[in-house]
């Protein structure tokens, strides 16, 4: 791999031969399936590189791990914010270079106006065969739970911030928290437009979400049930999809509202107000 400076941090440049190092620490190879978050905060880009080139850096680092599945969060919450989902059109709200894996011409994406995915991969039914509850029955995050071998990256970001899977497991749960709400649109794929409604597992009015994302990640870090390893400005995580489920609901074991704004308010409030949805 030829070194390429990505990424200049307050210890010096970050490398792609550093990312890949790195990744390897937290085992991110070790898996049959690799879901992952991204927030590239590292450092500032390499002003002599173009966009694309850093992107395409990244890339051929994660490639270089050879898992055979790889997927990130492709999330345009389309319906909820009342405009059409263009399956090979419309932009992630996850990040540039969850953008740019999603454009690539061997990545599919699935087939989901609020939660799609992009992969790139051997098991591509975790994108081409999902159901219409984006985050319960047959969505892929419950064949993720079904799976074996699946590990979550969170590359540049913290998994406080953007573990999505963790209301997965609020919905399998079923807890008060949230309800089950549809959504209905347009959905345009390779030119063929049609009309269908979707299910998300949406937050009351008046309940919010708190802290706990961060106490659960700090405890499975601490406890050697995830992997951290420094990167620059920041770092890279990674945590298996088995213990991340069962940390969870030991958690909600203890205390079913952990999660959630202690100012929360559980009064059945369906009301629905969202002018530019980007996170569950």
């Amino acid at each position: 791999m030829e070194r390429i400076n990505l990424f200049k941090s307050s210890k010096g440049w970050i490398t792609n031969i550093d990312l890949f190092n790195s990744l390897k620490r937290v085992e991110a190879d070790q898996c049959e399936i690799l879901y992952i978050h991204t927030g590239m905060s590292f450092g500032m880009p390499n002003p002599e590189l173009k966009k694309k080139e850093i992107l395409e850096a990244i890339f051929n680092v994660i490639m270089e791990l050879n898992v055979p599945t790889v997927c990130m969060p492709t999330f345009t919450f389309s319906f909820c914010n009342g405009v059409d989902f263009d399956v090979q059109n419309s932009k992630s709200k996850m990040g540039a270079i969850n953008e740019y894996f999603r454009k690539r011409p061997e990545a599919i994406r699935s087939v989901d106006p609020l939660m799609s995915i992009a992969l790139i991969g051997k098991d591509k039914d975790l994108a081409t065969e999902i159901g219409k509850e984006s985050i319960g029955n047959n969505s892929t995050f419950f064949k993720l739970h079904n799976r074996d071998k699946v590990k979550f990256l969170f590359l540049g970001t913290r998994l406080g911030d953007c573990f999505t899977y963790m209301h997965f497991i609020e919905k399998f749960l079923e807890l008060p928290c949230r309800y089950d709400r549809e959504f209905s649109g347009k959905i345009i794929d390779n030119g063929k437009e049609y009309n269908d409604t979707y299910t998300l597992y949406v937050r009351y009015k008046n309940v919010y979400p708190g802290t706990g994302g961060y106490d659960y990640e700090d405890y499975m870090i601490e406890n050697s049930i995830a992997k951290k390893d420094n990167c620059g400005d920041s770092f890279i995580t990674s945590v298996d999809e088995k213990p991340a489920f069962s940390t969870y609901k030991l958690f909600l074991d203890k205390d079913i509202n952990f999660f959630m704004d202690p100012k929360s308010v559980y009064d059945g409030d369906k009301t629905f107000e969202v002018k530019d949805m980007v996170a569950l």
